[in-house]
């Protein structure tokens, strides 16, 4: 029986310590980061365990340069050894120099209050971006004497084998729609972004599949818009594609003066004004070397950007269609919405399709158009059913107006695609579709700040609202004070912090506080929240670094 009790004890101090897993490995706040810039990433994690009271005492991080020696628990890149400490966030690498393209796999393990270590998680990974000015051997490249037009570039190169890895390196003055192999490359809308510093441009990195590789001809195609850009100047493209194969050897593509370019199809392009295409200028054949454009961007420093950028987040049908004038169609969308109109019509060539987008209707019930007229346009090329979203341009609207159609319209006729921000919501954020519809009205695009910075929020014991202007966004910040509960709710958005200096009601302190240290309220629910950090106490106040998301704090 004794022996029966002494086996029961282990056993269940094995399944208490198997219980504990670790989950949400973060480098920087991204998940797998692709090209990172900081030289000493911070890493964070999460604890799940299934019985209470359990916390972290101690943590051991393994990064390795490849996967198999990670697999065999060598981390022959940094090895923390057991670190004594709660800390599960912002845990600064001190491992050896990163390096350049490298991609570096990394899992960590903890200790619980017992002394007992979790197994190690599930490995992830980050990889550097192109960390020095010589890592980049591309050209500017563009088309002389077009000055704000939008225009194409081609590249065609042979491939002899399968690569191993594929990555491209590219960004664009104005912005860019980059196709590879007919595929659009990434799901960003307007990349590359624009940093309020003209010294800067901020570049992407996008990994290429073998399955989108040929072997044989691979052909790519740029589109170049106005949208970031300031002032007529002509729109420039940098593109560096690196392959490696599996015997070791390396492929480079670059831009240089053997791409091919012509104007666009696109005729103009505002970003806020709308959007003109010409289909019939799909075919034309007027192709000519393209021209270097280093000189221009000389001393113009490249940083690579991984926060998350404009994107598709949902379409949307029309929930009523009118005709209030005979070949004049509105669309009502049924909400305020950000984004564009993907067009499906078919007719003669020429036939011109306008769409105005509006907010309000006018007593007739037409597009009420007050400031900007937001208008895209569509020439037909004249072939079957023809298909068409702007590259470079955005509204803000509920209807819109379809004039010139070859043939009566139909619910297929327009589809509403909503852009947003692809900022992930933090996990213990409750949020409704009542919550998204409103998130779906907000201003859509922001310009960029690639160094993370930081506003100041020193909360007062009202109930008030209050928002915050940054490179990047809005933070949002609302207290409510009702008898003696107080709640402060938070939206920062991505590449962005805050610090949050929380004033104490009377006789109330960090430890009385109903989270107590690093456990913080959300929707009544205490939970850890990665992103928060707390810093010191001062007399009536706590102060805590906060990083990008949605968050609750409650003191009662």
């Amino acid at each position: 029986m004794k022996k029966t009790l002494i086996l029961l004890f282990i056993s269940l101090n094995i399944f208490q310590a198997n219980a504990q897993t670790l989950e949400k490995l973060r480098c920087e706040y991204q998940e797998t980061p692709l090209g990172l810039e900081v030289i000493t990433p911070r890493l964070s994690w999460q604890m799940k365990a299934t019985n209470r009271g359990v916390k972290q005492t101690a943590y051991q991080i393994l990064v390795a340069d490849n996967e198999a020696d990670l697999k065999k628990d060598n981390g022959n890149v940094w090895n923390s050894g057991m670190v004594k400490s709660e800390q599960s966030i912002k845990i600064d690498y001190a491992g050896k120099p990163l390096e350049s393209r490298k991609r570096y796999f990394w899992k960590v393990k903890v200790w619980n209050e017992k002394n007992k270590p979790t197994q190690y998680s599930e490995p992830t990974w980050w990889e550097m971006a192109l960390l020095k000015k010589e890592d980049w051997s591309a050209h500017w490249i563009g088309k002389n004497g077009t000055d704000g037009k939008s225009i194409e570039l081609q590249k065609e190169f042979n491939l002899s084998k399968r690569a191993t890895r594929a990555r491209i390196y590219v960004t664009g003055v104005g912005a860019y729609h980059l196709i590879f192999n007919g595929k659009k490359v990434g799901q960003d809308f307007l990349s590359p972004g624009i940093l309020q510093n003209s010294k800067a441009i901020p570049y992407q990195i996008y990994e290429i599949s073998n399955e989108d590789l040929s072997i044989g001809i691979n052909f790519i195609t740029a589109t170049l818009g106005n949208a970031w850009q300031k002032g007529n100047q002509p729109n420039k493209l940098l593109f560096q594609m690196e392959m490696e194969f599996y015997d070791g050897s390396r492929q480079t593509v670059i831009s240089d003066g053997s791409w091919k370019t012509r104007l666009s199809p696109i005729i103009s392009n505002l970003m806020y004004g709308g959007e003109t295409y010409n289909a019939q200028l799909e075919y034309g054949k007027d192709w000519e070397n393209a021209a270097m454009m280093d000189e221009a961007q000389s001393g113009i420093e490249l940083k690579p950007l991984i926060s998350p950028q404009m994107q598709v987040i949902k379409e949307i049908k029309a929930v009523k269609m009118t005709e209030p004038r005979k070949g004049r169609y509105v669309f009502d969308f049924g909400q305020n919405i950000v984004g564009f109109v993907y067009l499906q019509t078919e007719g003669k060539a020429t036939k011109e399709v306008e769409l105005k987008f509006a907010e309000t209707l006018t007593d007739k019930g037409l597009a009420d158009q007050k400031g900007i007229k937001s208008t895209d346009k569509y020439l037909l090329k004249g072939y079957g059913l023809e298909k068409w979203e702007p590259k470079f341009s955005y509204h803000g609207f509920r209807y819109v107006e379809v004039e010139g159609l070859p043939k009566k319209a139909d619910e297929n006729t327009l589809l509403a695609k909503v852009i947003a921000e692809n900022t992930p919501f933090v996990e213990n954020y409750a949020y409704s579709e009542d919550f998204l519809n409103k998130v779906y009205t907000k201003k859509a695009i922001v310009e960029p700040n690639l160094n993370e910075s930081k506003t100041v929020i020193a909360t007062s014991l009202t109930t008030e609202s209050k928002t915050f202007d940054t490179n990047y966004g809005q933070i949002t910040s609302q207290s409510n004070w009702q008898g003696t509960k107080f709640s402060l709710k938070l939206s920062i958005p991505a590449n962005s912090s805050a610090q949050v200096q929380l004033l104490l009601p009377t006789g109330k302190t960090i430890n009385n506080i109903k989270e107590g240290g690093k456990l913080f309220v959300v929707k009544k629910k205490p939970v850890k929240i990665e992103g928060i950090t707390y810093i010191k106490t001062e007399k009536d106040k706590a102060i805590f670094d906060v990083s990008s998301g949605n968050y609750e704090f409650m003191i009662e």
